[in-house]
Order: C-alpha cells, then structure tokens, then sequence
C-alpha cells in the first residue's frame, strides 16, 4: 500500500512555474513528503499540487520549511481504473521476469539433467515404478519452463527476426513439443503458405494455441483439431478449430487480457503472448465459438508495413 494522497491549494504569488515542474522529480523529503503532480490555472495565479505523505501534519511542515503558505490540504480518495490496476501488475511482472529467468531456470535444468543421466546410466536397470516417477519428474520441468516462459514470452518484447518460413513447418515444429493424446486427431492444412515471420515466435503462439485446445477436449472423449490455411490478397488465415466445450459467452472478450486465466495452475500470460507477437508482425487474433476457433490474420510480407510504419 502506498502513502495517503493529499491535494493542496497556494497562491502563486512569487512562485515560477518552471521551479515548479523541477519539484516534481525531487525525492521524498525529510518530513515523506512526495510532489506527484502540480497544476496551476491558466492565469498562473492559482497553484493546486497533488502529494503522497504520512498524514496531513506532514505537509503543513513540508510548506512551512520552504516559505510557502498553504490555503487548504485535503486527503483524497484514489479510485484506480481498470488499466491502472492491470498497468502495475506489468509493470511487477515485468520486474519479476529476469529474475524467474536466472532464479528458477537454472536448478529446473540440473534437476532435469540429473534425470537424463539416471536415466542413461542405469538403462535397463530400472523397475517401472521408478521409471515412472522419472518420468513425473521430467513432466513436471517442462510444466515450471512453460510457466516462465509465459512470463517472460509476455514480459520481454524482443526484436523480430524476419526470414521466410512454412507456416506448416512451423505448426509441426510447435507439435513436436506438445504430448498430444492419443484420443485427439491433429488435422493439418491441406495447402501450405510461407511469409516472411519469425517463426521462433510464431512456434509460440502455436503452441499456446494447441496446447490449450488439447486441455479443452480432455482425455475422456476423443476430439480433433483442425488447422486451415487461407491465401488472401496481402495476408494470410489461420484458423485453429477443436471440437471441445465452447468457451463461456461471458469470458470470450477476456481471454486475451493479461492475468486472465480460468485454469487452476495458470498464469493468465500465454494467450495475451499470443497477442502481443501476432501484433509484433502486424496482424491480428481473435476467437469465436461453435466451434471454438482461433483465426489469426497475418500480412503475407511484414517487411512492407514495417517500412510503412517506420
């Protein structure tokens, strides 16, 4: 929690305005006192400054040190909008990010290691019980490296790396990572398309994409995910169709926000990933139900609108 909020009134008698945007930036001083923002009408006569300090006390003293007279000081109540809230948990995130990447990576990756060397030094050595609970081990990192890679996939907006790929190259590359059941039937496009991406970071977003379309059918019946590829003019469709339960009416224009997750263990960060990197290559996600489908609209060369927008 923060310092109470205080709004002051002044006479701007002998006080410039230029001296007056210099307090803005000054440090809390010796009585906690902080300028967050000032104003002054537009006859420069009036002077209204916006404060954070322990109490009101505080503040009297505050003027009283520089010379300055106070007409009134009143604590106000802060209501902070939606954005607001949503802005500061990024910005935490955004903190938080680097050291998740060094503080947990590295003994994610000796535990996972160690395994693979159990596993190659004791080969056929091993019973299934313990066989198995390698097996719950190695599952288990790769569940904490996709968590933090959804942290840092959202918190850390790199550079694209443009070259031309397969989109259907790409697709299998996303799929050679994930552990598809065996009661659920990837169907890839018929056709294939290249574009200038980066495929690394459309990998990503493909494999959010499936990955959550897998949870959503489950194991208990069988299911298929269809993936179609449309060739328009300037861009590309890619639409990602499964046949689980649809999404809930009243949560389809959350899904993307950042933090939003319906799932237990989730980070609410893999979806609005998905969304930052297609916006990265100047296209577009959006999603619709029956069936739930994923569609997502790239430009056929990025490096034209980047020259554009440049």
């Amino acid at each position: 929690m923060g310092l109470p909020i205080f709004i002051d009134g002044h006479n701007m008698k002998d006080l410039n305005p230029g001296d007056l945007e210099k307090a803005v930036n000054l440090p809390k001083d010796n009585f906690g006192v902080t300028h967050l923002e000032i104003f002054y009408n537009k006859t420069e006569d009036r002077l209204y400054c916006v404060l954070d300090a322990p109490n009101e006390e505080a503040i009297w003293k505050h003027h009283e040190s520089l010379g300055l007279k106070c007409e009134f000081v009143t604590r106000v109540q802060q209501i902070k909008t939606e954005k607001g809230i949503k802005d500061e948990k990024l910005a935490i995130l955004g903190e938080l990010a680097s050291d998740l990447s060094h503080n947990l990576r590295n003994p994610i990756s000796i535990i996972q290691n160690t395994v693979d060397l159990m596993n190659i030094k004791y080969k056929g050595k091993l019973n299934h019980d313990i066989l198995e609970q390698f097996s719950r081990i190695s599952r288990s990192t790769v569940r904490m490296n996709m968590l933090i890679g959804d942290v840092l996939n959202f918190a850390r907006t790199q550079p694209l790396l443009i070259e031309k790929h397969s989109i259907s190259d790409i697709i299998r590359s996303s799929l050679d990572g994930i552990q598809v059941p065996d009661n659920i039937k990837i169907i890839m496009p018929e056709n294939d398309v290249s574009l200038k991406c980066d495929s690394a970071k459309l990998e990503v977003v493909f494999y959010n994409i499936l990955t959550n379309a897998i949870q959503s059918i489950g194991t208990k019946t069988t299911g298929e995910i269809s993936i179609r590829l449309v060739k328009k003019e300037d861009e590309i469709q890619i639409d990602i169709q499964n046949s689980g339960p649809a999404i809930p009416d009243e949560l389809l224009s959350k899904i993307f926000e950042p933090l939003f997750t319906t799932k237990e263990h989730g980070t609410g960060l893999g979806l609005p990933s998905c969304k930052n990197i297609i916006g990265q290559h100047h296209g577009t996600i959006s999603v619709r139900n029956n069936p739930t489908t994923f569609t997502i609209l790239l430009p056929k060369d990025i490096t034209k609108i980047s020259s554009i927008v440049s």
